[in-house]
């Protein structure tokens, strides 16, 4: 049963990363600082370098926490077939109906408005939760192979995620998960354990 001292961290944590959010929407990652997000929170300066390293920090691994409350709390669910999202991939169904449901906010972290050193936050937060995701569900026929394989789909995702935000084309997140599953499932195919390859509808 979680103590008193751990639900006062999450509240602490969850403060600073709404704060964030809040700030980044209002005047762009760029502009916001440290003393910006302290004051938004009423949080003092002591408590947020317990936690976090600087905002990156705090952006990097409140996002990550809040990603795998959203995977967790998310089953796959395909809305446009009778299958589901791939499993293996759905870490990137999560990330483009996230992404569609809160557009003005992902457009100002990775889209025109975002920024090279929040481009490589984001990289780095999903290559975190994919690395985790496919260890855990022993996707791979070669582990050796899971760095190379997480870059990939890393990559890819950030870059079709990052143009759709950019453009005006008319996808749906779902229409943009599926190009997203049909080109990652191929590139892929060969190093994955046949148990989680793609059945076709």
């Amino acid at each position: 049963m979680p103590t008193v001292t751990d639900r006062r961290v999450r509240r602490t944590r969850d403060l600073l990363h709404r704060s964030l959010i809040a700030l980044v929407l209002e005047k762009g990652y760029g502009r916001v600082t440290v003393q910006d997000i302290l004051d938004r929170a009423d949080v003092g300066r002591s408590t947020f370098y317990t936690h976090y390293q600087n905002k990156n920090d705090l952006l990097v691994e409140s996002g990550q926490e809040y990603l795998r409350t959203m995977l967790a709390e998310h089953a796959p669910a395909s809305p446009n077939t009778d299958r589901g999202p791939t499993p293996l991939l759905h870490p990137a169904w999560v990330i483009f109906r996230l992404a569609d449901g809160n557009r003005p906010l992902y457009q100002a972290l990775v889209g025109k408005r975002g920024s090279d050193l929040v481009a490589r936050s984001a990289h780095k937060m999903l290559t975190e939760v994919f690395t985790e995701h496919l260890r855990a569900r022993r996707a791979l026929k070669d582990d050796s192979r899971l760095e190379v394989v997480v870059a990939f789909l890393v990559s890819g995702l950030m870059g079709m995620l990052t143009w759709w935000l950019n453009s005006e084309a008319p996808f749906t997140a779902d229409e943009m998960y599926a190009c997203f599953e049909g080109t990652a499932i191929r590139g892929i195919e060969p190093l994955l354990d046949g148990t989680h390859l793609v059945e076709e509808p």
